[in-house]
């Protein structure tokens, strides 16, 4: 079993933020697999179960807002009985150009307090799929990541989305040194 973590902040005013980047690429996969989120509260969590070629997955948006994401994880390791090899983390990131993305199997932060939370609760070994969201120049970080994509970016999304769930799906089938090997790095523009 694999578990597909979306990192963001639940409720309307988050919506559609690049904060919310990872709940978007979860989003998009169980879409594509048509499946539905379920709210449940004993994970602080949505849910989606599916199959990915035999291999039990679910896809997860924590409830518990960013600066807690670590919470909600710990309970989905513990209730499904999960190795931190078995889970992937998706997230924004603002060290990476926008339309880069970037797999890590360990790693510090880099200063992103969802996987900080993380980290406190189960430690720095596990897989993330970081998404470049860039930094502004003119608007503080904090109402940067809070804030919606701009119109360009906006054009931009569909295929960044489709390129992150493609890449999320063979992580499953092929794993992490094979993701890291033929998405690291790669522009998608």
């Amino acid at each position: 079993m694999k578990a597909i973590f979306g990192l963001g902040n639940p409720g309307r005013d988050y919506y559609n933020t690049r904060h919310n980047l990872g709940y978007m690429v979860v989003d998009f996969c169980a879409k594509e697999k048509n499946v539905k989120f379920k709210n449940k509260i004993n994970f602080s969590a949505k849910i989606a179960n599916t199959l990915i070629e035999d291999e039990e997955v679910i896809f997860v948006k924590p409830q518990t807002f960013m600066n807690n994401s670590g919470l909600c994880i710990k309970k989905i390791l513990e209730g499904y009985k999960l190795l931190n090899k078995d889970i992937l983390v998706i997230c924004d990131d603002l060290n990476l150009d926008f339309g880069f993305i970037r797999f890590k199997e360990k790693g510090s932060s880099g200063g992103h307090n969802g996987l900080e939370s993380i980290i406190e609760v189960i430690g720095k070994e596990f897989n993330r799929l970081r998404i470049g969201i860039s930094k502004s120049k003119d608007i503080d970080f904090k109402d940067y990541v809070l804030s919606k994509f701009s119109l360009d970016e906006e054009k931009k999304l569909p295929i960044i989305l489709d390129i992150a769930k493609k890449a999320t799906f063979d992580w499953i089938r092929c794993g992490i040194k094979y993701v890291m090997t033929n998405y690291n790095n790669k522009f998608i523009n």
